[in-house]
């Protein structure tokens, strides 16, 4: 189950998480901005929104967790 941690979160701040955690920004489409992790696993953020939506960051923490662990971005959410 999902917490409340995962609500509309400030584009900016998801970068910061990302890039923290050795992702890179490998390729940008329209406002899509597709982030690899270390490992190689991909996934899409909406860099053109102001904040990203609470679907989009369940979807970021799912695709990335075999990388990160589990929860890993609701953690870094809550630091």
């Amino acid at each position: 189950m999902w917490t409340d941690v995962l609500k509309l979160v400030d584009t900016k701040k998801v970068r910061k998480i990302l890039k923290a955690r050795g992702c890179v920004k490998i390729d940008a489409k329209g406002s899509h901005e597709i982030w690899t992790t270390p490992g190689g696993l991909s996934d899409t953020i909406v860099g053109g929104e102001a904040a990203q939506s609470p679907g989009l960051l369940r979807n970021i923490q799912s695709v990335f967790e075999a990388e990160f662990g589990p929860k890993w971005l609701e953690k870094e959410l809550q630091k």
